[in-house]
This record gives C-alpha cells, sequence and structure tokens, in this order.
C-alpha cells in the first residue's frame, strides 16, 4: 500500500481532477466544459486551458494582498476591532471567541460579501458519522431495515452537527486570506474585470494541493494525468 506521501497527480482519479476543475473555474468565473481538458495529458496541459480561456485585462497587482485588506476591514467594521492591530497571524479564535461564534462570523460574512465558511465539526465527530455510514451500509447484507434506519440517523445527526458546528478550520487570518483567494479569486480583485496572469499557475497548483493533497512538487508542468 502507497503511503500519502508517495502519491502523484497520475495516481488520482480523473473524476476527482474534473471536480477540483470545475472549482478553478468557478473561482475564475469562467464557464469551461470538459470538453476543452479532453486533449490534456499533463498540468502543464491544464494551466494552458485555463491561461487560454481567461479573457479578463492583465494586471500585475497581488490578489492575496487585496483578499487581506478586504478581510482586515470585514473584520475590523463586524467585530469593532481597530483595523492597524490586525495582522495575518492572528488566531482566528482570537479574532472569533467561541462565545456567540456563529453570529459573529455571521456578521463578518456579511461585512465580507463573499460566501466563505470557515465552520467545521469536531474531528471525532466526523468519524463517528463516517463510521456510522459505513456500518449501516454493512448491514444491509444482514437486515435491510436497520441499515435504513441507521443510515437515515446519520443523515439527521450529521444535518443538527452541520448547523450546530463550533470549530474553526483554520488558524491564522493568513490561511483564511489564501483560502479566499484560492475559492473566490475574481471576487476578491480590487478590479473585478482584470487578473493578474502571473498567479494563475499558482492559484491551480493550491487548488489541486487542497482538494487533491498533493505536494508543490508533484504539480510540475509535466506532472502527466491519471489515464481513463
Amino acid at each position: 500500500m502507497k503511503a500519502l506521501e508517495d502519491y502523484k497527480l497520475q495516481d488520482i482519479e480523473l473524476q476527482d481532477v474534473e471536480d477540483t476543475l470545475g472549482y478553478i473555474a468557478k473561482a475564475f468565473e469562467l464557464n469551461i466544459t470538459s470538453d476543452s481538458f479532453s486533449e490534456t495529458k499533463t498540468f502543464g496541459d491544464i494551466c494552458q486551458v485555463f491561461q487560454d480561456n481567461i479573457p479578463y485585462e492583465n494586471e500585475e497587482s497581488c490578489t492575496s494582498q487585496q483578499a487581506f485588506y478586504k478581510i482586515r476591514s470585514a473584520i475590523a467594521v463586524s467585530q469593532k476591532i481597530d483595523r492597524e492591530s490586525i495582522t495575518p497571524k492572528i488566531r482566528l479564535d482570537e479574532v472569533f471567541p467561541r462565545i456567540d461564534r456563529r453570529k459573529k462570523i455571521k456578521a463578518f460574512q456579511k461585512e465580507l460579501g463573499i460566501p466563505v465558511n470557515f465552520l467545521t465539526m469536531k474531528t471525532w465527530l466526523i468519524l463517528l458519522i463516517i463510521g456510522g455510514f459505513i456500518i449501516s451500509l454493512a448491514a444491509f447484507f444482514f437486515n435491510w431495515k436497520f441499515a435504513l434506519t441507521g443510515i437515515l440517523t446519520c443523515l439527521i445527526f450529521n444535518w443538527v452537527a452541520m448547523k450546530l458546528r463550533q470549530e474553526i478550520e483554520y488558524i491564522s487570518i493568513g490561511e483564511l486570506t489564501m483560502k479566499i483567494t484560492r475559492d473566490h479569486y475574481m471576487q476578491v480583485r480590487r478590479n473585478p474585470n482584470t487578473i493578474n496572469r502571473n498567479e494563475i499557475v499558482k492559484i491551480i497548483q493550491c487548488s489541486f494541493m487542497s482538494y487533491l493533497d498533493l505536494k508543490l512538487m508533484e504539480l510540475h508542468k509535466d506532472a502527466l494525468l491519471s489515464k481513463i
């Protein structure tokens, strides 16, 4: 069995790669069909497709910096914090303490104007729900009524847990900045009709690293894609 660090781009299922391409297209606000990637064989080919299909005017300004400024402003206004004291290194659990955390984050999201959510469930709770699903599926071999009851219970439990989640997924404002830059690239640009073409490959790499658990060294231009 391969260790996680041994996986390469060519080991990733094609469907997972296609899902990631959809996330990237959404971040760049592009309507690119899967047919556009039909001839791609390497990571470099994927990057080229995006570079060829992005119509926006080039403007060499730092998008992550613009994202940080937006986040800083939204935190300062919604949480009534001096903006000059807000830095990328500040922990999010200090900005959004556990008391009234969901309410405070909702106010921040409204001020930011970007649908970003960084709350999650405790790890043990996620594992419990997954374990319940697995046991319920296995129960189909013995008692289908018990299996369906188990699946329904897990779905309800998961829905309630998602509504009440309190854990913050990212540690610092800097990490949140990178997430928003990656997932909402065009929305955080000061001028939404421009793009920094020098950042395109970096954003694609960050998306592949986040969604597919790949390392940067595995995302060079000649890295091969999986075959059907």
